[in-house]
């Protein structure tokens, strides 16, 4: 074998990261973004150090990392004034130019408001994409289509479990037994009820959770399906309780939000400054 003794070396990981930085990143909080020789955005992150978070890739073992790198011809930065800044420049440029490498953030989310008020001696709840104006209670946003529908569902059919009393899921309204929760629909409610589930809603209490709980448990269903649909159900409210009411009640004292709502345009954003979500690396 000849070899060629002139034929240039390929660079390090340290060197092509080095020769990227045309300028030196100062150790301030901003957006770095990454582009091949095509000048394309690659990846854009940010970081509460610019300097630290940007040389760091020189010795990143991530076999991801290491990938990106060898493609990475040019690294540009942005100085924010706050870390907080940063978050929410890095989120906007994210959606906007939506880079291979980075995977936070790019995909389309559905966001619902649940709205409820009384419709005679019902309660009607209604699932929307916008804040409605003619509903004396309005709550969310809440992210995620499935999540959300499958939450609320499994609330009205405990609703209407609870007043009810039906002993098998095939007593439930047809609107009810439909895979997709209807956009709107009005329950009987016993007395004293609706703060509970306004409490559930807001996030600020799942007492009402513990009170379905002992409800299935009581209940002399037909069969096992009965029982088990039911439960499932109830795994099904918890998980949107959680995600949902309760994650938005603790972003809104954690950050000492004003309004109880939460525009769809805000909660990805919010998301990311709250003390779960700043700063954690996405590759």
């Amino acid at each position: 074998m000849t070899l060629d003794l002139f034929q240039p070396i390929a660079e390090t990981q340290k060197e092509r990261v080095n020769n990227a930085m045309k300028e030196i990143p100062p150790h301030d909080p901003g957006v770095y973004t990454m582009y091949n020789a095509r000048d394309e955005v690659l990846y854009i992150g940010k970081a509460k150090d610019l300097y630290k978070r940007v040389t760091s890739y020189r010795y990143s073992k991530s076999k991801k990392v290491q990938s990106l790198v060898a493609q990475v011809a040019r690294i540009g930065y942005e100085v924010c004034k706050t870390e907080t800044d940063a978050v929410l420049l890095e989120n906007l440029l994210i959606r906007s130019l939506r880079p291979p490498y980075n995977h936070a953030n790019k995909k389309t989310e559905t966001y619902y408001y649940i709205s409820s008020g009384r419709k005679g001696y019902k309660r009607e709840f209604r699932l929307s994409m916008r804040v409605l104006d003619d509903y004396s209670n309005v709550y969310g946003c809440f992210k995620g289509h499935g999540r959300v529908r499958k939450g609320l569902g499994a609330l009205l059919r405990f609703l209407y479990l609870a007043d009810a009393k039906i002993k098998s899921p095939y007593y439930l309204p047809a609107q009810l037994l439909n895979r997709l929760t209807p956009m709107r629909f009005s329950v009987a409610m016993k007395e004293g009820q609706w703060m509970l589930v306004h409490q559930l809603l807001s996030g600020s209490s799942g007492l009402l959770i513990h009170d379905f709980e002992r409800l299935a448990e009581s209940m002399d269903f037909t069969d096992k399906f009965s029982r088990s649909y039911f439960m499932n159900e109830l795994e099904q409210l918890k998980i949107f309780f959680a995600l949902g009411p309760e994650r938005n009640h603790q972003l809104k004292k954690e950050l000492n939000l004003d309004s109880d709502l939460i525009r769809q345009e805000h909660l990805d954003d919010l998301y990311a400054v709250s003390s779960s979500g700043v700063f954690t690396e996405r590759i």
